[in-house]
């Protein structure tokens, strides 16, 4: 059930050490939090912090894409696609063309996902024209009514920074999902083993010899993205890391950008060392961390009790 999971076991923690009443509701999808004569709603992940047109912006990649680029935060390129089913208004085929574009530019490499895409779903790396078309068609029978176009990068480490008020509260890295060799089983049985392990199916990268054995302790990569529900690895940051400061300036410049007060903002650092926003998420979900990383559940709890903290203050956002 929905209620098990670390997310609303912390909250109701919370609840309990802060004396704040809480009331479940909508079978479990809405939470009433009320203290003294103030009262507020978590829905799933979204935090009574954050204006609905804030929310709406993050959930759109597009439209983050574009406020981020007005206001000089260095971002991803998106084209959008739209669907003409349902926004004939707009489409014309220069949308599908550009996209095509990217894809020759950028070695035969490009994402597509649908606009209001999370955890990695409904995204998709194209190697040729055809396929685009049919990930195009695609997403367009599963009823969305537009998509983005972006350049594939060679990601060296994405980073996660949580966003609240407008500073950063807390920062981790991600690496891609990977299978570590013991010079014996093939990757195709090191991966077998890990998504049992898992309980999840990779979205794996094209071109893997999966009948080579790697050497004991060599690391295979296996998929080219960072979410860990898709089996990506948190890792916490050392004081080594020279991109940090950088890193954490631009997540509070994309954060304040899109007037957004609680927030995921994720920033890919490439293997030739530029660093770009890739989204910003008003669900601030953190159920995979606590279960990945050492100290995580507490972790989470700081982070969580501290955005409880600032709905219950009296003054504005």
């Amino acid at each position: 059930m929905e209620q098990q999971k670390p997310f609303y076991k912390i909250l109701n923690e919370i609840c309990n050490e802060q004396n704040i009443k809480q009331k479940i509701l909508s079978y479990g999808w809405i939470r009433e939090l009320q203290k003294e004569n103030q009262k507020h709603y978590i829905i799933r992940y979204q935090f009574d912090l954050n204006s609905s047109i804030s929310y709406k912006i993050a959930k759109d990649k597009f439209a983050t894409y574009e406020i981020l680029k007005s206001n000089n935060v260095p971002t991803i390129e998106h084209k959008m696609i739209f669907n003409p089913a349902t926004r004939s208004e707009y489409y014309e085929n220069k949308f599908i063309e550009e996209a095509k574009e990217i894809l020759l530019k950028n070695n035969n490499k490009l994402v597509i996902k649908a606009n209001d895409s999370s955890e990695g779903k409904d995204v998709y790396l194209c190697t040729n024209e055809k396929e685009i078309e049919e990930v195009i068609n695609r997403l367009f029978e599963e009823k969305n009514n537009t998509l983005s176009a972006c350049p594939y990068l060679d990601i060296k480490l994405e980073y996660r920074a949580v966003f609240l008020c407008g500073e950063i509260i807390y920062i981790y890295k991600k690496r891609k999902p990977y299978v570590t060799g013991n010079g014996k089983n093939t990757i195709s049985e090191l991966i077998e083993i890990k998504e049992k392990e898992y309980n999840i199916k990779f979205d794996l990268i094209k071109n893997i010899n999966f009948e080579y054995i790697p050497k004991n302790n060599e690391e295979i990569v296996i998929s080219w993205k960072h979410n860990l529900s898709n089996g990506a690895e948190p890792c916490i940051i050392d004081d080594e890391d020279k991109y940090i400061n950088e890193i954490k300036e631009i997540a509070v410049n994309a954060g304040k950008a899109i007037n957004i007060n609680f927030a995921n903002i994720d920033i890919a650092l490439t293997t030739d060392n530029r660093i770009y926003v890739m989204e910003i998420n008003g669900n601030v979900c953190m159920n995979k961390f606590t279960e990945k990383i050492t100290n995580g559940y507490n972790i989470a709890k700081d982070i969580y009790s501290k955005a409880i903290n600032k709905m219950f203050e009296s003054k504005n956002f």
